[in-house]
């Protein structure tokens, strides 16, 4: 008869995905030694061992992985019932860990958390901004907001494309003064610029423009995670800049910052809501996701 022990199964999934066994005792909030004492209970039931572990590293044997699909597939079930009964009662509540890029806070804070949050008075939100691309499950988010330049093609995840941005590369006055408003491409990139800097495997598709035939790849003078803070190096006159024009429409009204060329191609970006594709989603993230799909629907009504 098969008595299957669902605490064994939840701490070799966590095991198998931390590939440490110090790891998953501490994401699980227990002993180290009762994450040992499960796995070998577990592998002692089953009659085959499903990790191999060395003093400095656990990974799964071939048996072990593909009763890893397995018990995700189980695990996810039981999430689908528990998530079905919590949106039975139609009340967000309980935590929402929200991954997002830099800036992006305070970009919707006024427009999309606070009147969430007053909304939703039992919902708790975590936001972590990092322009790293997360692991939704291994990372435990609920939500990732990803801007990206690239068609994504990941079909495990929902992706919802909640808002455009348009790019386009600006200077200020005092930075024209001091070096010319530039003509060609050539004579832009005599002139120093500000960005964001990228790291390994990040999407760089607003680092390169397209002007008059040419492809042209920048290399700030001034580059910082933070686009809030290209912009006040931008205003500064550090350097001309690659901007979402949505962030600097007022000063390109007011004439404090300006266009260098409409000619100019840049790829433009989507910011995208993911969440993991299974039914029975709960409450507090139904109501959250409505809430970001609204926003970027008034932003841009035309949004598909």
């Amino acid at each position: 008869m098969t008595n299957n022990d669902l605490n064994q199964i939840r701490i070799f999934v966590q095991v198998a995905q931390l590939q440490s066994f110090t790891q998953a005792a501490q994401a699980l909030g227990v002993e180290k030694s009762t994450v040992s004492t499960k796995i070998n209970h577990l592998e002692s039931r089953l009659g085959i061992r499903l990790l191999q572990r060395t003093t400095r590293s656990v990974s799964l044997t071939e048996a072990g992985s593909q009763y890893l699909g397995y018990c995700r597939q189980a695990l996810e079930a039981l999430q689908m019932g528990d998530d079905f009964i919590q949106s039975l009662s139609q009340v967000p509540s309980g935590r929402l860990r929200v991954s997002a890029p830099h800036n992006l806070v305070d970009f919707i804070m006024p427009s999309v958390i606070t009147p969430f949050l007053q909304q939703y008075p039992q919902v708790q939100l975590e936001f972590v901004q990092s322009h790293q691309e997360v692991d939704i499950i291994k990372d435990k988010f609920d939500i990732v907001l990803r801007s990206t330049s690239t068609i994504i093609e990941d079909n495990s995840f929902i992706y919802r494309q909640i808002h455009y941005s348009q790019w386009v590369l600006v200077a200020s006055v005092a930075h024209i003064e001091k070096y010319g408003h530039a003509q060609t491409p050539q004579q832009l990139m005599n002139q120093p610029s500000v960005g964001i800097v990228y790291q390994a495997g990040q999407d760089q598709g607003q680092n390169f423009f397209h002007w008059q035939n040419q492809r042209r790849v920048l290399q700030h003078r001034f580059s910082v995670n933070n686009m809030n803070s290209v912009i006040l190096a931008l205003k500064a006159g550090l350097g001309f800049a690659m901007v979402p024009k949505g962030m600097v429409n007022k000063e390109l009204a007011e004439q404090s910052l300006v266009e260098i060329s409409s000619d100019i191609s840049i790829a433009p970006s989507s910011l995208y809501v993911v969440y993991p594709s299974r039914s029975g989603q709960p409450a507090k993230l139904k109501a959250f996701v409505d809430a970001l799909v609204d926003w970027g629907k008034s932003m841009q009504p035309t949004l598909a």
